[in-house]
């Protein structure tokens, strides 16, 4: 019983930093300012879910499975958001100076 409640917890905190990084792209005018913090709070509320869900169903074989899908994110979320930046960047693209309204 405390072990699905403490999954069902860290699953919503990581509900709660998606929902913040939704937010930030609200409140931020640049580009380059919402990738990287949009990007780190998405990779952050990915693993939360990841690691309740993991609680929740406890030591089992989709759990393994959930852990290799965490770390295989974990590797390609950086580095996907570092090429788009760096494209965007090496496009051309300026960005707004003003980084908050």
């Amino acid at each position: 019983m405390t072990r699905e409640i403490l999954g069902i917890f860290v699953a919503s905190m990581g509900l709660l930093f998606s929902f913040m990084g939704i937010l930030i792209i609200y409140k931020y005018k640049g580009f380059y300012i919402k990738a990287a913090t949009t990007s780190l709070i998405d990779s952050i509320g990915f693993i939360f879910i990841v690691i309740g869900i993991m609680i929740y169903n406890g030591a089992n074989f989709i759990s393994l499975k959930l852990f290799l899908l965490l770390i295989f994110s974990m590797m390609l979320n950086p580095l996907s958001n570092h090429y788009i930046v760096k494209c965007a960047y090496k496009s051309g693209y300026k960005d707004n100076k003003d980084i908050s309204r």
